[in-house]
């Protein structure tokens, strides 16, 4: 099988909110956050294109993007 790009996804991030709006998402992808200290804080199965997610705090987050058809995405995201 051979393994599709999903880093054509979209992010954008509300620093006064602190809400975290994906698109362009493979349906199906799983989405974890880690905070700066590696602990798991959003774990979500996009069931749509798009996800918004709520960022607990002001930090360093870790933003994992999984897709069995995909490959792996990592991005850091500083709120």
């Amino acid at each position: 099988m051979d393994k599709r790009s999903n880093k054509t996804f979209e992010f954008q991030l509300d620093t006064e909110k602190g809400v975290l709006c994906l698109s362009d998402l493979l349906i199906n992808t799983m989405v974890y956050l880690y905070n700066d200290n590696g602990y798991l804080q959003v774990k979500e199965l996009c069931i749509s294109s798009s996800l918004t997610l709520e960022l607990p705090k002001r930090g360093t987050y870790v933003l994992v993007i999984l897709h069995p058809a995909s490959e792996v995405v990592v991005r850091r995201i500083i709120y």
